[in-house]
């Protein structure tokens, strides 16, 4: 989108060393299309000369922001006006600095009416800024959490697909590695959400979900084993459908079961005749054996088959 007299195929202006070099690079695509392209390392002299090149270019971070947080917070202005302004508040935040000042400045007072909006547009923007804010950034987590973000961004999981797909990475982004966070999140029923959620049609929220789960498995068994109690296992074996041809839905679920399976309960769980996964693991194999691009789902099969189903099988914990 473009607002005011920017030409929509113009390159946003850059705003940080970063952004002046990708802006060149854009700036010349066109001109260097025909030849190959070479890369070298950066002498200290033309870092200079860019450096003072975007000084001539840089703006008052936080009086940007502010004009940015007016145009949100104006309910005169457009929808399309508050989505970009959010595309130039996230452009600044990458810097984890940043973002902490995009907190201390109020910034946060955006955040609630973002989710809010009418526009899927602003609510996808102002997902994707509280995935920029909380990723790997302790501060910004807690002040998520004691702003009470977590449960208006779970709500947003039953949206319409491109939403439910930028909250399900916001909260990736606001529960990893922050306890207190993944505590509340577990409490208001977000490891039900993500089991739903990987059960979905949707293939990008499936994957950003079992990405999550995968990843809190890994990092806390405690909640491996709570996913367990929650029949994960049996809810993702039902979405194992062998398939002749590469299906994405199938590859998620036997990577999710791959997880699973590093316990002793979840290979029990898998060994239960009535949910038929061997025979399921041996069509997999079958109609897919030779098939470059199924390659990891054959790999997945595999494992879970001597994992769960070879006479050594004792399900202890790896």
């Amino acid at each position: 989108m473009a607002s005011g007299g920017d030409h929509p195929d113009q390159p946003r202006q850059p705003r940080n060393l970063q952004g002046l070099l990708k802006f060149a690079m854009e700036a010349t695509q066109a001109e260097d299309a025909p030849h190959d392209s070479h890369f070298e390392p950066m002498d200290e002299e033309r870092r200079r000369f860019l450096e003072e090149a975007l000084k001539s270019l840089t703006m008052d971070v936080v009086k940007e922001i502010e004009k940015a947080m007016k145009t949100l917070m104006d309910p005169d202005r457009v929808e399309e006006d508050k989505a970009d302004a959010i595309e130039i508040i996230i452009d600044f935040v990458q810097d984890i600095d940043a973002a902490n000042d995009f907190y201390k400045v109020g910034g946060f007072v955006i955040i609630q009416p973002g989710l809010k909006s009418t526009n899927s547009d602003v609510r996808c923007g102002t997902l994707r800024l509280i995935a920029e804010l909380a990723q790997n950034n302790p501060f910004c987590q807690e002040q998520l959490l004691q702003a009470n973000i977590l449960p208006q961004v779970v709500e947003l999981l039953s949206d319409e697909p491109p939403v439910a797909t930028q909250a399900m990475h916001a909260i990736s982004c606001m529960v990893r590695h922050h306890e207190s966070s993944l505590a509340a999140f577990i409490d208001m029923g977000g490891l039900e959400c993500i089991l739903g959620c990987i059960q979905t049609d949707n293939e990008k929220l499936r994957i950003k979900s079992s990405f999550l789960m995968s990843n809190l498995c890994t990092e806390h068994t405690a909640v491996r084993d709570e996913f367990i109690k929650l029949n994960a296992v049996e809810r993702v074996i039902a979405a194992v459908r062998p398939s002749k041809e590469f299906e994405p839905k199938l590859e998620t679920a036997l990577s999710t079961l791959n997880v699973l399976t590093e316990c002793d309960e979840g290979v029990q769980r898998c060994q239960d005749s009535s949910l038929k996964l061997k025979e399921k693991l041996e069509l997999v194999l079958k109609l897919n054996n030779g098939k470059d691009e199924c390659l990891e789902q054959i790999e997945y099969a595999k494992t879970l088959l001597n994992r769960c189903f070879t006479d050594d099988s004792t399900g202890t914990d790896r």
